[in-house]
C-alpha cells in the first residue's frame, strides 16, 4: 500500500507483506542514498535471476515496457533521482527497504534503474552503526539468516508484480503528458505520446537522433530543464 508520510518533506512509503516478511519501502533523496551507501555493504547481483526475469516478462501480454514502468515508479516512490550513468541508463530510485522478521529488523538500501534498456535492483546492506573497518566497495554474498538469496530474488519478483498490477489499476485515471526519455548507449527511445506508451530501440544513429527531432518538434525538447527561478525564489522565501 502506498502512503504519502509527512516529516520534513513529504515522502512515499510502500508497504508490502508476503510469506511471513513484511517490507517498508521509503523514497530517498540522492544526498540520503549517497550518506547510507557510504555506510552500506554492496550484495552481489544474481545475473541468473535477471535473465529468468526477462525471458518470463517477455512473454507476458501485460509486461511492461520502459515507458509504463518509469511512469509507475515515479507514482509510487516520487521522481527519479539523477544518481544514474545518462549515456546507459535514465532512471534511478533510491529507496530503503526495512525487512521485518519474526528475528529481526533489517535495513536495506535498494536502487531500481535502468541499464542499456534492462531494469534492475540493487541491494547494500546498512550498517547502522557506521563503516568501522568494512570493505564498502566489496561485493558480499547475502546475509543468509536475515535476507537470503532466495529471499531476495523472491522479494524482487514480488515488487516487479506488484508494480506490474499497480501500472493496471492506476493506467484508466492517471493523466501523463507527453514525455521522452533516451539511452544513448542502446539508442533506444521511450515515452508517452498520442495517448499510447512506446519504446522503440532503432539501428542506427541517423534514425534515432531523428525520432527525438520528430517528437521535439512536435512536443518540445524531451530534456527536463531546471527551473531556476523557482530555486531562487524558494531560497529567498526561506530566509
Amino acid at each position: 500500500m502506498k502512503q504519502v508520510v509527512r516529516q520534513l518533506r513529504e515522502r512515499n512509503k510502500i508497504d508490502l507483506h508476503s510469506r511471513g516478511i513484511n517490507y517498508h519501502l521509503w523514497s530517498l533523496d540522492t544526498t540520503e542514498y549517497k550518506n547510507l551507501r557510504s555506510n552500506s555493504l554492496p550484495i552481489a547481483d544474481d545475473y541468473s535471476f535477471y535473465i529468468e526475469l526477462y525471458l518470463f516478462e517477455r512473454e507476458k501480454e501485460d509486461r511492461l515496457n520502459l515507458a509504463k514502468l518509469f511512469v509507475t515508479l515515479e507514482w509510487l516512490f516520487g521522481e527519479s533521482s539523477d544518481f544514474f550513468d545518462d549515456w546507459k541508463g535514465s532512471f534511478c530510485f533510491p529507496i530503503l527497504l526495512v525487512v521485518k522478521k519474526a528475528i529481526g529488523d533489517f535495513f536495506y538500501l535498494m536502487r531500481i534503474y535502468d541499464h542499456r534498456g534492462t531494469v534492475y535492483f540493487s541491494i547494500y546492506r546498512i550498517l547502522e552503526n557506521g563503516r568501522d573497518d568494512y570493505d564498502t566497495d566489496k561485493l558480499r554474498e547475502p546475509f543468509a539468516l536475515e535476507f537470503s538469496r532466495q529471499e531476495i530474488n523472491y522479494f524482487f519478483s514480488f515488487l516487479y508484480g506488484y508494480i506490474t498490477g499497480y501500472f493496471q489499476s492506476l493506467k484508466q485515471n492517471l493523466i501523463v503528458q507527453p514525455f521522452l526519455k533516451k539511452l544513448d548507449s542502446n539508442l533506444i527511445v521511450y515515452g508517452y505520446k498520442d495517448g499510447e506508451y512506446f519504446e522503440k530501440q532503432y539501428d542506427s544513429q541517423e534514425t534515432y537522433q531523428a525520432a527525438i527531432q520528430s517528437f521535439e518538434e512536435i512536443y518540445g525538447s524531451c530534456l527536463r530543464r531546471t527551473d531556476v527561478n523557482a530555486i531562487l525564489k524558494k531560497i529567498i522565501s526561506d530566509v
